[in-house]
């Protein structure tokens, strides 16, 4: 079944993670219920926890479970404003109702320090090369990178970006959202390294790492940057587009305090 019949006459899903990016856990109700070839399902909720795939991000994993059933989500997917969550069936048949929602926690706060360390990249990148960068696209999969228009830079520059991100995430620094109209984006997130790739929104979400500046972003982010950990650029590499990807990794553990 195409995943238009799976969300056609469905409500916009309400996006927990948007606002509460650190619940792991919590309550929704099934809206509807699609079986398929009786090992997987796709189910649709009244809200949700899990983050699909898009931004870079990768979908979140978890549960979705009651008494009589748990699916094992592997998958989230947003189709306009409905996320459909996909997974395998661990027991029982999924049923419309309340259920309760659990996040991979683990997997979940490895991406939302990824995806914070990728925005103060950012920042570093452009303060160790005295220039404005653009970000072309990202992945915080596994291996995580972030693209970049223009030409590598020389590996001193890429360098001296890790140390500068490391000496922010030593010190620690807030990491607030924001929501602002579209006249209030368009006046104070014009220079943000991702904002030519903004789309059309009424309402438009905001990261501020604290000393840097605001960037527009769906995702999921720790609250400080001491929760990254020590942040190893790996390399650059110059694509065929004019355009270059710094391929990062992050220190196993980090402070989820």
């Amino acid at each position: 079944m195409e995943l238009s019949e799976i969300a056609a006459g469905q409500p916009k899903t309400d996006l927990q993670y948007i606002r509460e990016m650190s619940l792991p856990h919590g309550e929704a109700r099934v809206l509807r219920v699609v079986p398929e070839k009786r090992t997987h399902a796709y189910l649709i909720l009244d809200r949700t926890l899990f983050h699909p795939k898009g931004g870079g991000q990768p979908s979140d994993k978890g549960t979705i479970h009651s008494a009589d059933y748990e699916l094992t989500v592997k998958k989230a997917i947003y189709y306009k404003g409905v996320v459909v969550h996909w997974g395998k069936l661990a027991r029982g048949i999924p049923v419309e109702g309340q259920a309760t929602c659990e996040l991979d926690w683990g997997y979940r706060y490895s991406v939302m320090r990824r995806h914070t360390a990728a925005h103060l990249l950012d920042h570093c990148l452009a303060q160790s090369t005295g220039k404005a960068v653009q970000t072309t696209d990202s992945w915080l999969g596994e291996p995580c990178y972030v693209g970049y228009a223009g030409t590598a830079p020389p590996e001193d520059a890429f360098r001296k970006s890790e140390t500068l991100a490391n000496a922010m995430i030593k010190r620690g620094g807030a990491v607030r959202i924001q929501f602002l109209t579209t006249e209030q984006a368009k006046s104070s997130l014009q220079d943000a390294p991702n904002y030519e790739r903004l789309p059309d929104l009424s309402e438009v979400r905001t990261v501020t790492i604290e000393g840097c500046q605001p960037i527009p972003c769906g995702g999921t982010q720790v609250s400080n940057l001491s929760e990254i950990g020590n942040l190893s650029v790996a390399k650059a590499e110059q694509l065929p587009t004019n355009s270059f990807r710094l391929h990062f990794s992050l220190s196993a553990t980090a402070s989820s305090s």
